[in-house]
């Protein structure tokens, strides 16, 4: 029965340990969510993401508007959605799906330049907003499974 539990603690402590190497936590968490915009600064947001798809049509990306009731939009590729902006006031969200850094890691350079002029909530405010930080289980679900060479976008 020890064999069995000091095998069970041996697997547990080396997931922890290649969850560490592939997927190091950040020390301070994702930003996800901003103070809310003007129409204008929103529709700058959209007008910049879609012509960052446009550009990259070749390479797989896509850009794909929200209903019309929402205020949203998000680039994919090739079908899968790897950003996602929306506007719930008070709230501006932008998310970079887990596992982008292997399918499209041109991704972040567009994530940079769309936050720049945008005003983080500070975690304790997105906390109360409603805002997630994703789950220990999403984070290793995306080590697990690798993107397929045919999957990725704008990887040279």
């Amino acid at each position: 029965m020890k064999v069995r539990h000091g095998v069970m603690w041996a697997l547990f402590l080396a997931l922890v340990v290649a969850v560490q190497i592939h997927s190091p936590e950040p020390v301070e968490p994702e930003v996800l969510a901003y103070r809310d915009v003007p129409d204008e600064t929103f529709w700058t947001l959209r007008r910049h993401a879609l012509r960052f798809a446009e550009a990259r049509a070749r390479e797989g990306f896509a850009f794909l508007e929200g209903t019309p009731a929402s205020a949203s939009f998000q680039i994919q590729c090739k079908g899968v959605p790897v950003l996602h902006v929306e506007r719930q006031p008070p709230l501006l969200l932008i998310r970079v799906a887990l596992g982008t850094e292997h399918r499209a890691p041109a991704i972040f350079p567009l994530q940079a330049s769309l936050q720049w002029s945008l005003v983080p909530l500070s975690y304790l405010e997105q906390v109360l907003s409603g805002v997630q930080e994703p789950t220990l289980q999403d984070r290793l679900l995306t080590l697990a499974g690798d993107v397929p060479e045919d999957g990725r976008c704008g990887v040279r």
